[in-house]
């Protein structure tokens, strides 16, 4: 430390501080960057203002000179992943829990205390009592704090890590059961879905708040009203031959529905009819139920079912792309994320093989790179709010969404305080606090205007904010098959097909553009990837 302030001061006659004050780092130095003079004129007016030396005692003037070893912080080593930190907090304005519970850096700083404290001090059993809820638990793990750092520490990969060391053998096995199953698994969820959506709210809500009481708050969600309905049971139909890419509707996508009150073409037929039009027609293999990215097991530390669910889903991949010749188009953010770089560490040799051959493609970046340029944009909205995912960070394609947004609104505004929502899948469900917490600044920008459309790339946050801003938030591809879809006049309803029927105009909306040809929102998708009737026990 000596010699470096040396150089600094007495070679390149620099300043011994930048960012930060005097502290007691600097303290010993002070008097070779200003020299004795001034030093002292500095004591005599301490002296003069604080005689006691009550203010900020041995800071920033200290005739120890030594003052910079007094009083080392120790630096307990605590798990690989996080042990690099020096606590600078820059991962602390991303993070969907920091005004709930703890930070990144929290989290870590209080592991250290742990390491700290004597085994079984009063101290280390009550951190480790508030540990479980206030940095576990409420962690999102969205990794959106390994952007921030300077080191890229991903203390989410830690809370999942620790996830994982509370469950037994048999709920690991369970787990995996589950994964093995997951056809199963995915209709029983649609149908129960679909048998909810027929019972009242209230009821609902009473009767897993009681379950989570029985059972557990981290295990069993809480019902909350934003759920949609059930997605169809049937996919639109597709053709393998001539296809330009394979479409894989996420498991989120073939269980949820559209948001209540939107009666339009679901996000599979979306996005089948506009890769149609674009001239890029899509295909959707046969045997996509009972596959999944393996988030839902990453994220809660599931290690035996995310291998069995990420290699089956590179096997299937693999298989569905003859071999990665055509790219795997996937329709939620996470999914993308999870497919494209999540699952590598789960997988085995070959499959990490097979993996390496594959193209995974984001459904934004499949709408703004291949079917923007190809499409004819009929109809705008006058303004659109847009909610980028963490996914959508970590993949780098927010620009896609936004693309995407300003070729369907006349207006497309990503507010200041947009952040991650916190849903991280069901966790929304199971702390409905972490997701007030993280997107009450997001929510409060978005709440004060009315905006024509909400827009976003990923069902289970869309539900995030619609419960957070009391706005209905859907998906950026469908809003692009609407100010794309070839219709009749103005006045007119868009044909028959799922979900049609007489509509208002969009034309007639207030800050809508009406363009040639307006369709309704609300109306069908005729053509490429229409279902041939509506699933009756959808939502």
């Amino acid at each position: 430390m000596a010699d470096f302030c040396r150089l600094t001061v007495e070679r390149f006659d620099g300043s011994l501080k930048a960012e930060h004050a005097t502290g007691r780092n600097i303290a010993p130095f002070l008097e070779l960057e200003w020299g004795p003079r001034a030093t002292e004129l500095m004591w005599r007016t301490k002296q003069v203002i604080d005689p006691d030396g009550v203010l900020a005692p041995r800071i920033v003037l200290d005739r120890d000179p030594k003052a910079h070893l007094r009083g080392l912080k120790t630096i307990p080593r605590v798990e690989p992943v996080a042990d690099p930190c020096i606590e600078c907090g820059f991962c602390e304005p991303t993070c969907p829990s920091h005004d709930l519970t703890t930070s990144p850096r929290q989290r870590i700083v209080l592991r250290r205390e742990m390491m700290r404290q004597p085994g079984g001090s009063p101290v280390e059993t009550g951190l480790v009592d508030a540990y479980g809820y206030d940095a576990v638990d409420t962690c999102a793990g969205d990794s959106t704090c390994k952007l921030a750092c300077p080191v890229g520490i991903d203390t989410g990969a830690m809370m999942k890590d620790f996830r994982h060391q509370r469950h037994s053998r048999r709920e690991e096995r369970i787990a995996a059961l589950a994964a093995t199953h997951f056809r199963a698994a995915e209709t029983a969820a649609r149908l129960a879905v679909a048998a909810a959506s027929r019972i009242d709210d209230r009821l609902l809500r009473g009767v897993t708040r009681l379950a989570r009481r029985a059972v557990h708050p981290d295990l069993v969600p809480e019902w909350l009203p934003e759920i949609p309905g059930a997605a169809s049971r049937k996919l639109p139909r597709t053709s393998k031959a001539g296809a330009s890419a394979v479409y894989y509707p996420a498991c989120v996508n073939r269980i949820f529905g559209s948001p209540d009150g939107y009666r339009g073409p679901s996000l599979p037929q979306a996005v089948v009819a506009v890769s149609a039009r674009a001239g890029k027609p899509v295909w959707i293999p046969d045997d996509v139920n009972g596959t999944c990215c393996a988030t839902i097991w990453h994220s809660k530390g599931y290690d035996a079912g995310n291998a069995v669910m990420a290699n089956r889903i590179v096997e299937a991949a693999w298989g569905w792309t003859a071999g990665g010749k055509l790219p795997l188009v996937v329709d939620a953010s996470s999914c993308t994320l999870g497919i494209a770089h999540e699952v590598v560490p789960y997988l085995t040799e070959d499959n990490r093989k097979l993996h390496r051959e594959l193209t995974v493609v984001d459904s934004l970046v499949w709408a703004a790179d291949e079917l923007l340029p190809e499409l004819t944009v009929l109809r705008r909205a006058g303004s659109a709010v847009l909610h980028p995912t963490c996914s959508m960070e970590h993949l780098d394609d927010v620009d896609r969404l936004r693309a995407v947004a300003e070729a369907c609104a006349h207006e497309a505004v990503i507010p200041d305080d947009a952040a991650c929502c916190g849903f991280a899948g069901d966790r929304g469900m199971l702390h409905k606090e972490l997701t007030a917490s993280a997107t009450a600044k997001e929510a409060a920008e978005v709440r004060p205007r009315e905006y024509d459309a909400y827009l976003s790339a990923n069902r289970m946050c869309e539900i995030g904010m619609d419960r957070a801003t009391g706005r209905s938030y859907h998906s950026a591809l469908m809003e692009l098959e609407w100010a794309t879809r070839p219709g009749p006049g103005p006045g007119s309803s868009s044909g028959p097909g799922p979900g049609s029927g007489p509509a208002p105009d969009p034309a007639s909306r207030p800050g809508s553009d009406p363009a040639p040809g307006p369709a309704s929102r609300t109306g069908s998708v005729p053509g490429p990837g229409s279902d041939p009737e509506p699933d009756p026990g959808s939502g």
